[in-house]
């Protein structure tokens, strides 16, 4: 094993340690050994979903004293309640040597305009911080006060090299350079790069940008609550912060891992954070991973970032994600200034703005862009339609952009089903391995998470059925009847058509005595309609063969039983009702 990768065992095991110390994580993960734990296993671990940090509140999931911490800092919270972090000292210059690592490679030869809002995010505490390690000259300006016009002149009289930003400011602050006669790849000899972070930028955004400033664009990847995530190197690449988090790319569903390039969910990590660390934090970004030399001469994987969960459109088979939606946009001739695409049934409705609208076609600006994003797409294009020029010039805040407006059928809350899978998936993985009471804990958990879940209430039905079973008293199998009876029906009444749900109603009429509801003849049913859904597991055979045994038709039950002896040769149950029914047969 490489040096680097027993180093990041080392800091998972830290992690996991530290972990215990957060009384989120400490209830959240009381039911693990976390000894056994590895890089390898960490998939057997719980997935943390936004809404939990919603609920834990700004302290709960803090892993140190807070008087240990130095900086605070939390989400927007544009779509509901924000979600805390906390940063320690050590915290800090974990966030600055990343900084420092990036394509940029700040020194105290720089003179660095920082056009970051100076609130509760990170970003700007962070690259101001590091300006001041390394010895780099800031301004630090995100005001009203001090308009674009006067950031220009800043830059020029001032010789700045560097300037930090969400791509947006970049962009604005470029198109005053025009409304003011300048050029902004020209009138700016001293920058040499451009950092920018908060939003997507895909590949044909990063040219469009340095293409009007005639230096490299670099971009930094993170978010709120976990800090750094990636940084670009200086040919372009985004590579994860390895040494620092863990970052998996899981299915949308969150049942597995997605191969290496293909998009998924991220699950985030954070090995070195002490204050507020998160393990397996699903931060509703759609990203890619893998691995692949690149000329930086880094190993790390490089990342690619999509945009949001909840700005994902689709369209039957079509599934488009920011970037996509972006690249389509900054691949057109002109780059409008501003843009909005709405949703519509069959596509987008684009509003398109640029002071140059007259050199584009109308009708191939709609051809190009359905070509590229496969759908339908209409188009207005005019100036002065989306973004107010004057305002530019003048001493007004800058607004957050939205790009993407979608429609009435938005997508659902993909967090919690994400959480239900992975409820689903560890109660499973105790109800095989026979330990029920956890199972069941987990399985009401889900239930809980999502009532209209059907699976979730088989699953809980099978965990009664299991204790049914191994239960002495009457009194205990009753009550144990009836919870496993309300589970079935309440299934049911969600999901008819769910094969679990169905094998457990099945079950129930098998093993139910006639006078209190039980019927073979309708078991034989339910269980050969989920073996017609895919079912083919030898139990469910020997289900089969058990009703069959009941109904008095030993025939039939001869004929699944090969099923299921094929299945498994030595399978006890099986092979006894092969003899009775041989026997039956012979009288």
């Amino acid at each position: 094993m490489s040096d680097e990768k027993l180093e990041r065992e080392r800091k998972l095991k830290d992690l996991l340690v530290r972990l215990t110390d957060s009384p989120f994580y400490n209830r959240k993960l009381a039911d693990y050994n976390l000894m056994n734990i590895g890089l390898k296993q960490i998939s057997t671990l719980p997935i943390t979903v936004k809404g939990e940090l919603r609920k834990a509140g700004s302290f709960d999931h803090l892993a140190v004293d807070h008087k240990e911490a130095v900086h605070y800092c939390e989400s927007f919270g544009t779509t509901g309640e924000p979600t805390s972090a906390w940063l320690t000292k050590e915290d800090l210059e974990t966030g600055i040597r990343q900084i420092k690592g990036c394509g940029v490679r700040i020194d105290k030869e720089d003179i660095v305009l920082l056009r970051f809002p100076h609130g509760l995010t990170a970003t700007a505490f962070l690259m101001q911080q590091t300006c001041l390690q390394v010895g780099a000259t800031i301004i630090p300006e995100y005001s009203t006060i001090t308009p674009y016009p006067k950031l220009l002149d800043l830059m020029n009289r001032l010789y700045v090299t560097i300037i930090a930003g969400s791509p947006r400011e970049i962009e604005l602050l470029a198109e005053t350079t025009r409304l003011l006669g300048l050029n902004s790849s020209e009138h700016f000899p001293s920058l040499r790069a451009i950092i920018v972070t908060g939003e997507v930028v895909g590949e044909r955004r990063k040219e469009h940008l340095k293409r009007r400033w005639g230096v490299p664009i670099i971009d930094i990847y993170g978010t709120a609550e976990t800090a750094n995530i990636a940084a670009m190197c200086e040919h372009g690449a985004m590579h994860v912060l390895e040494q620092d988090v863990l970052v998996e790319t899981l299915k949308e569903d969150g049942s597995r891992l997605a191969k290496p390039g293909e998009r998924g969910l991220a699950a985030i990590t954070t090995l070195s954070h002490q204050a507020s660390p998160l393990l397996r934090y699903l931060n509703e970004d759609v990203i890619s991973v893998e691995q692949g030399l690149c000329a930086c001469g880094q190993t790390e994987s490089k990342l690619v970032h999509y945009g949001r969960l909840k700005d994902r459109t689709r369209f039957g088979e079509i599934v488009l994600d920011e970037k996509d939606i972006q690249d389509a946009v900054y691949s057109l001739a002109p780059v409008p200034d501003a843009w909005k695409a709405m949703q519509r049934e069959n596509g987008f409705h684009m509003i398109l703005d640029s002071e140059r609208y007259a050199d584009w076609s109308l009708e191939r600006i709609q051809v190009q862009l359905s070509e590229m994003l496969k759908v339908t797409v209409t188009a207005e294009i005019g100036f002065n339609t989306l973004l107010n020029r004057d305002e530019l010039t003048r001493n007004v805040a800058p607004k957050r952009e939205v790009y993407i407006c979608k429609g009435d059928n938005e997508d659902p809350d993909t967090s919690s089903s994400i959480l239900l899978r992975d409820l689903l998936r560890r109660g499973y993985s105790e109800f095989m391995s026979d330990k029920y009471k956890k199972a069941q804990k987990l399985f009401e958990e889900a239930v809980a998470l999502i009532p209209h879940s059907a699976e979730a209430h088989a699953w809980l039905a099978a965990v009664y059925g299991r204790q049914i079973d191994a239960a002495w008293s009457l009194k205990e199998k009753i009550e144990l009847f009836s919870m496993l009876e309300n589970e079935i029906t309440t299934a049911l009444g969600i999901d008819p058509t769910l094969p679990l749900a169905r094998r457990m109603n099945g079950s129930k009429l098998l093993n139910t005595p006639d006078m209190l509801g039980g019927d073979p003849s309708l078991a034989a049913n339910e269980f050969r309609y989920c073996i017609d859904q895919g079912m083919n597991d030898v139990e469910i055979w020997v289900s089969l063969a058990e009703c069959y045994m009941k109904m008095d038709d030993p025939v039939k039950a001869k004929e699944v039983l090969k099923v299921a002896l094929a299945l498994e040769p030595m399978h006890e149950r099986a092979t006894q009702l092969l003899e009775q029914a041989k026997k039956r047969e012979d009288l």
